[in-house]
């Protein structure tokens, strides 16, 4: 027999942390990179009638690095989290969609970004710098080598082999495919014979840079040094070391070439200085496909003994809602509306306005951040790498009363303009190690010191790890073998073995 089940009413209290839309938005505006702004911008401005650019005039902007985020009502804060990462909200009041979006929105839109940024002029800020670090898009290799097959005086035919030739080169510029894999390419439309791709492909390699085309490390070797040195009274030897021996060679086992070859030392020196000035990394020279600009979102200005911060105004959007339908939306004009027309305007004035809010909150918190790090930082930006202060997210998350994904949103994707170059925000976050001060080193200022040793090194005795880890150790820094070994890979520099140097 199944009994009827019971029904029954129960009450209980439970927390749950929700996201406000204009919060939900300033998050998203926060983490987007510039390129990625000005993208969601343009979004923006394209399905919302009511929203708009204000085009400013750059040189009107002057740097004043004691700039600070505004505090009155009508200008957000600096966005806060909690301690879930997007669920708690602290002083969520500061952005929520009933805070006032009156009339004079736009008057203290423009008033703020009157107050932006110009450097002092200092010994470390004469130097002038461009704004825009542009690492910009360059011709690419193929785009290099298509342009020169087209200047040639080849049939079509011969043309469509060189493309195909082409085509199957990687990104440094070594051949991929076989003969008879190019030469099936064509079939059945075109019957190539392997001769023909052969020909194309030795008129390929005489095309610059010198090397494309080549299967090999050994093989582009071997044609550069035909070019460059084929006069030269030791081209016998380097071909024989690069065609038999190339492996040793890498391997920096020189007393066993001497003894292979029966040369002396001096002449190895003298093969070796003529292989290595070969530079077989052709495609450095030529920029990728597509490459992004990098705008520095803040700019580090010397401001007497100490470095200050602030928004770089060449990297702002200034937006407001459209005049011609805010002066629609009065009770006066309301009534010559229809409904849906009216709503329509409410709506996307409202959210035009909310998007105005979080574009600048994302501007404060960015400010907010960058001269927390500015500030813990100073020794840095005065003397160096060797001078980075052990630093982590959570430090300046705590010095800011936000949660830590709200900085880490804050500095993905940013950056900072100094006399010192170009950095990301995450830059300049590192791990501790202990020191025998009884303080920590940034893991950062370690790397630094370990390349500065093995560039001062005698190279004909490198610095082992090991003997790394007791020169840190004599400047008052503890670090393990297996982690000098880690930062020094890192860094692309090879063991002692094979930084041995004749």
């Amino acid at each position: 027999m199944v009994l009827p089940m019971k029904q029954s009413l129960h009450l209980s209290l439970s927390q749950q942390l929700t996201l406000t839309p204009q919060l939900k938005q300033s998050l998203k505006l926060l983490q987007l990179s510039s390129l990625d702004l000005e993208h969601e911008v343009q979004s923006e401005l394209d399905t919302n009638p009511l929203l708009e650019r204000v085009e400013t005039d750059r040189e009107s902007f002057d740097i004043q690095p004691e700039h600070t985020p505004r505090q009155d009502n009508n200008i957000p804060q600096p966005i806060a989290e909690a301690s879930e990462p997007e669920a708690e909200l602290e002083r969520t009041d500061t952005l929520a969609p009933e805070q006032d979006l009156s009339s004079n929105w736009d008057e203290n839109w423009q008033e703020r970004f009157k107050k932006s940024v110009e450097p002092q002029t200092s010994a470390a800020t004469t130097k002038e710098v461009d704004l825009s670090q542009i690492v910009g898009s360059s011709e690419t290799l193929i785009d290099h080598l298509l342009w020169q097959l087209q200047m040639t005086t080849l049939s079509q035919r011969d043309q469509e082999i060189g493309r195909a030739i082409i085509g199957n080169l990687d990104d440094d510029g070594y051949l991929q495919a076989s003969l008879t894999e190019i030469q099936s390419q064509f079939a059945p439309v075109l019957e190539i014979d392997t001769h023909e791709v052969q020909a194309v492909l030795s008129l390929i390699k005489t095309f610059e840079p010198m090397g494309v085309g080549t299967r090999n490390l050994r093989e582009r070797l071997t044609l550069l040094l035909k070019h460059h040195h084929k006069n030269d009274s030791n081209f016998a030897l380097a071909q024989t070391i690069i065609e038999q021996h190339l492996e040793s060679l890498a391997a920096h086992h020189y007393d066993q070439l001497i003894k292979q070859l029966n040369i002396s030392r001096e002449q190895l020196s003298s093969v070796i200085q003529m292989i290595t000035a070969l530079q077989p990394r052709i495609a450095l020279a030529f920029g990728e496909e597509k490459q992004d600009h990098i705008i520095p979102d803040l700019i580090v200005v010397k401001k007497g003994d100490d470095w200050t911060v602030a928004l770089n105004p060449d990297n702002q959007i200034h937006l407001r809602v459209n005049d011609l339908y805010a002066n629609l939306i009065g009770k006066q004009t309301n009534n010559k509306l229809n409904d849906n027309d009216s709503e329509f305007i409410d709506t996307h004035a409202t959210q035009a306005k909310m998007f105005i809010k979080g574009l600048m909150s994302r501007y404060d918190t960015l400010l907010l951040v960058g001269q927390a790090i500015v500030e813990r930082q100073q020794e840095f930006f005065k003397h160096g790498e060797q001078s980075m202060q052990a630093m982590i997210q959570q430090d300046i998350a705590d010095h800011l009363e936000l949660h830590e994904s709200t900085v880490s949103r804050a500095t993905a994707g940013k950056y900072l303009l100094s006399p010192r170059g170009v950095f990301e925000l995450k830059y300049f976050f590192s791990s501790a190690l202990s020191n025998t001060k009884g303080t920590s080193s940034s893991s950062t200022a370690i790397r630094s010191m370990i390349k500065q040793l093995i560039d001062a090194e005698n190279k004909v005795k490198p610095l082992s790890d090991s003997k790394i880890v007791k020169k840190l150790e004599e400047q008052g820094h503890i670090v393990a073998r297996r982690t000098v070994a880690k930062y020094r890979e890192s860094l692309d520099i090879a063991p002692s073995s094979r930084r041995k140097s004749l």
